[in-house]
């Protein structure tokens, strides 16, 4: 069985809690990416903010002053480096989440999407059928 930290991105796009909701966006747009974990100065995950928190701004443009805290998720499901890719799954489908961060002794080492768990799951299980 395949591990977290075979299929995770590592090339991460992080942003501090203290930036702005414009900062935020600009970030999202610019890295065509859907959500940016929060991480502090010691690189400890304590959030996340995606493109649907900041989907106020079609109520307030205001909110593009506000800070990334005001609008990131805290409450945020992540799973281990060496834990399986099945793992990660169930995330995804039970808490219908697009991404799951991926930790090693507290820091953040890298994500997981959605799609990267389909891939993974569907080249596995095809290499197994053509054995």
């Amino acid at each position: 069985m395949l591990k977290a930290n075979e299929i995770m991105s590592t090339n991460l796009t992080t942003i501090d809690q203290n930036c702005s909701v414009r900062e935020a966006i600009d970030t999202l747009l610019e890295k065509n990416i859907s959500g940016l974990p929060v991480v502090d100065h010691y690189g400890h995950l304590v959030g996340i903010v995606t493109e649907f928190a900041l989907l106020a701004i079609t109520y307030d443009a205001k909110v593009t002053a506000e800070t990334v805290a005001d609008h990131m998720t805290t409450d945020v499901l992540s799973i281990d480096a060496d834990e399986p890719v099945n793992k990660a799954a169930d995330l995804c489908i039970v808490h219908r989440v697009r991404r799951v961060p991926v930790m090693s002794n507290g820091k953040l080492v890298g994500m997981i999407s959605r799609r990267d768990v389909l891939k993974a799951i569907y080249e596995e299980r095809n290499s197994a059928v053509a054995r």
